[in-house]
């Protein structure tokens, strides 16, 4: 089942990188769901992204308004990565 999340993030990334230039903006959102599917299946994605939010406040401000704006599955595996004080 893991590799299925897993394929399905790597597609995902792959179809961001591939249309980010495009002048839809589809890129951004599709990069943001295969890095949301990498940390909900992923520890250790899950304690690297805490570790770049605790050293890089524009980055936990960014995640952080994301989460407020999120459905609750998606803002709960984007809360598991919040800093710890």
């Amino acid at each position: 089942m893991k590799l299925l999340w897993w394929s399905l993030a790597v597609v995902l990334i792959l179809a961001g990188l591939a249309t980010v230039w495009l002048p839809i903006p589809t890129g951004v959102p599709l990069l943001a769901l295969g890095l949301i599917v990498i940390v909900g299946t992923s520890r250790s994605a899950a304690r690297l992204l805490r570790r770049k939010r605790k050293n890089r406040p524009p980055l936990n401000r960014a995640i952080t308004w994301v989460e407020n704006r999120s459905p609750l599955r998606v803002a709960r595996i984007l809360k598991r990565t919040r800093p710890r004080e």
